[in-house]
């Protein structure tokens, strides 16, 4: 279908140019796969394109250094000496009751017991919504025969999207994983990838309870055979292994299903809402358009807002086309701590509520309008669709198929091409062109056409696919 943009090809051209070399050189900086987890920290810092941003990935090298340094050393020690470094960690004031609640049960020698299997999630609310439809799924294809808890950064949060799950136990902070991850029948890591923790695996124990889970370890074995230089240096091969998984058809959303063979349930998941919380704020369900401007907070940025996000004088015209072309809809602000107040939204919601009554207002909303972010998981997740605006991030690697993605003009697909994507633009230019070149028409004209359509919509280069 042809390109409707009213613009010229020269600087798209420069652009894609530009944008090609940096990929090879970042594919090429970790072509060698040997050496220590410090070497290949060291081949990242000898690689940062962005240097004024120097300071910042210092200071998060020497915090990864600290925490590698510490686990190596415990892994080393005997059981009774990690117990007593669980103890110590007890001082730490970011270890919620949880926390120390599993911690006291370690030590009594009640946690972890045989038919019991962990799962570390080292990302935010989309890996996290993700990595439930899999454990979902994976415990239909098991018969529910184990239970299972989850280790994150977040656990109160997380714990919405697993605790109806069958067999699910708790949601713990995921600082003491590798401290207790041998207590556990088998454990997993889940992020862009899922992998099994190898060692810790008791394989007797599983060909007595739940023989099929060695199924699917050999099935997640051999698809890792071809992919371990990816899953190895995740997350900062991330933006090269999404280019090579979606020339062969493969979506983020699924691809977890994909490495451990299993059929996969459906985007929607069974999350707790509250159907009278729209209606006691004056929301009337299916009359309200929910917008978000926010990030992950967990991933530390060195700049006010991340090159992912919209420019806020987009979101102010793109609010003011919605409320022309869409009257009678309410536009209401969701979101946590991070991002602005859009202005001209009717309804601001945004450090209002928790997070899962933001949950019950998303999940009634008409439609959702968004960056590339984790509601847009959630929101899928409740079956809301979205229109989605792409700037960094690989369209056809997380994009839904019923929700209006809409594509860069110029440039995009950035992501992990460089250590700093998300604090300045890989091709070093002062504004991301990605996210610059936004055309507040096309969102709104998406959010009409999904308002009024049940079949999928994809919007490419301002066309209807």
């Amino acid at each position: 279908m042809p390109d409707a943009s009213p613009r010229s090809s020269e600087p798209r051209v420069n652009l894609d140019t530009d944008l090609s070399r940096v990929k090879i050189e970042r594919q090429q900086s970790y072509s060698d796969q040997g050496g220590s987890r410090l070497r290949r920290i060291a081949r990242r810092l000898r690689s940062l394109r962005g240097r004024h941003f120097l300071p910042s990935m210092l200071s998060r090298i020497a915090r990864r250094l600290v925490r590698v340094a510490s686990i190596e050393i415990l892994g080393k020690k005997k059981s009774a000496d990690v117990v007593a470094g669980l103890q110590g960690l007890q001082a730490q004031k970011n270890i919620d009751h949880l926390t120390l609640s599993v911690l006291e049960q370690i030590k009594q020698g009640r946690l972890g017991k045989l038919q019991v299997y962990a799962i570390y999630i080292s990302g935010g609310i989309g890996d996290a919504l993700i990595c439930s439809r899999m454990v979902r799924d994976l415990q239909q294809r098991l018969g529910n025969t184990l239970s299972f808890d989850i280790y994150c950064q977040s656990p109160q949060i997380t714990k919405e999207f697993f605790k109806n799950i069958p067999n699910f136990r708790k949601c713990i902070d995921s600082e003491i994983f590798h401290n207790v991850k041998k207590y556990y029948i088998f454990s997993m890591t889940a992020n862009q990838f899922v992998t099994f923790i190898t060692e810790e695996i008791d394989y007797r124990s599983l060909l007595i309870y739940c023989p099929d889970v060695v199924n699917i370890f050999c099935t997640a074995q051999k698809k890792r055979k071809s992919i371990e230089r990816y899953i190895v240096n995740h997350p900062f091969l991330d933006g090269a292994f999404a280019d090579i998984a979606v020339r062969s058809g493969q979506k983020r959303y699924k691809y977890l299903h994909e490495m451990l063979g299993l059929k996969y349930g459906g985007d929607e998941q069974d999350i707790d809402v509250d159907p009278a919380l729209p209606v006691s704020l004056g929301l009337k369900p299916g009359t309200y358009i929910t917008v978000h401007d926010g990030w992950d907070g967990n991933f530390k940025i060195a700049t006010q807002r991340p090159t992912k996000t919209v420019p806020l004088e987009k979101w102010t015209q793109i609010i003011a086309g919605l409320k022309r072309a869409l009257p009678d809809m309410t536009i209401v602000q969701i979101g946590g701590l991070v991002g602005e107040i859009l202005p001209g939204v009717d309804v601001n919601l945004k450090k209002k509520l928790s997070f899962s009554e933001s949950t019950s207002i998303l999940a009634h909303a008409a439609v959702h309008v968004d960056a590339e972010t984790g509601l847009v998981h959630l929101a899928a997740a409740l079956g809301v669709k979205s229109v989605v605006m792409f700037g960094p991030t690989n369209v056809d690697w997380f994009g839904y198929p019923q929700n209006a993605n809409i594509r860069p003009h110029e440039c995009g697909n950035c992501w992990w091409s460089t250590d700093t994507w998300m604090d300045a633009c890989p091709l070093e230019l002062a504004v991301p062109v990605c996210t610059q070149a936004i055309r507040p028409d096309e969102v709104v004209a998406a959010a009409v056409r999904l308002l009024g359509e049940t079949s999928p919509v994809d919007v490419k280069q301002g066309v209807p696919a």
